[in-house]
């Protein structure tokens, strides 16, 4: 179920009724007397469990970039929700593709790259990267829209901020004193180009180029010092045309026997969560994880098959 951003979504709907002769009827004409209309953004969340963190609360970096068919373009940045919900944006009538994006700046951690020529749209193709791959950003959103933009009206375009990044967290249990793990991502998308579709016609095609998040040795849990924990951390999706991706885990012991895993395992898709929970003592060479499904979007991993005894190296 998709839920509206409260703040967001009631000022969007009072702009036509509050403001209308404020914005629009002393508004000087920008555009050499055509006929023109105005576009407000209302921002919704694409996954309910954003609304439901409240997400909107953190969001301190909104852009806009507006691009219609007879080549005009607008572009405007905001520092917060509320800032934003004030834009009403005058264009000449006619057809219009917005793309939006929240907290992906360079402060944040990410790169966005725009250049080439319209494919789905009227937007110019834009491309998101992260500065580091094993950064492990603040999580970002984004969101792809058509209006149209009618004489002497207010047109309200419905945003639905889809989230970018996977999560993945990784338990290992039963660790014997002294000893480490280390976790490292590989077959990483480089990047996603955020104005296409993909095969499912959803904003947001992850590119083939692709790279490695090595996320280092980690930590003991809070609550068990056996337990060794990757807590959410942020990456980019497995590359386009891959099926799988793979996790290296490397165990070292008190005395320095260190067993490499291979851990085989789905590929992570745009803003999911996914979680592995794994045995200390089960790790092996070779492991191949398939999928359980914990909602529309978090996964569990586990293990398929028997686990042969490790091998030492």
């Amino acid at each position: 179920m998709k839920k509206i951003i409260p703040l967001m979504a009631a000022v969007a709907m009072m702009l036509p009724a509050a403001c209308y002769h404020d914005q629009h009827e002393y508004t000087p004409n920008e555009f050499d007397g055509q006929p023109v209309g105005y576009v407000t953004p209302q921002l919704l969340w694409d996954d309910a469990a954003d609304a439901d963190a409240d997400a909107v609360g953190s969001l301190d970096a909104l852009s806009f970039y507006v691009h219609g068919s007879g080549g005009v373009s607008r572009a405007r940045s905001f520092t917060s929700v509320e800032a934003s919900a004030d834009w009403l944006q005058q264009l000449p009538a006619g057809e219009y593709d917005i793309l939006v994006t929240a907290d992906m700046d360079e402060p944040s951690g990410y790169i966005l790259t725009s250049a080439g020529t319209p494919a789905d749209n009227m937007l110019t193709p834009t491309i998101v990267s992260l500065l580091d791959a094993s950064s492990s950003p603040r999580q970002s959103w984004y969101a792809v829209t058509h209006v149209s933009v009618r004489e002497d009206s207010i047109t309200v375009a419905q945003c639905r901020l889809r989230r970018l990044l996977p999560t993945l967290t990784v338990n290992v249990t039963g660790v014997p004193v002294g000893s480490t793990v280390t976790v490292a991502v590989e077959h990483v998308a480089k990047s996603v180009l955020l104005t296409s579709k993909d095969g499912d016609g959803r904003y947001g095609v992850v590119l083939p180029a692709e790279t490695a998040a090595d996320f280092g040795v980690l930590p003991p849990a809070a609550d068990d010092a056996a337990t060794l924990r990757l807590d959410g951390r942020r990456l980019m999706p497995t590359a386009g045309g891959l099926s799988r991706s793979l996790l290296r885990i490397t165990a070292t012991d008190a005395r320095g026997t260190v067993v490499t895993s291979a851990a085989d395992c789905p590929r992570m898709e745009l803003g999911k969560r996914y979680t592995l929970d794994i045995r200390y003592a089960a790790l092996a060479p070779y492991m191949r994880l398939e999928a359980m499904t914990i909602s529309d979007w978090q996964e569990g991993w586990t293990v398929s098959g028997e686990i042969p005894a490790p091998t030492q190296q």
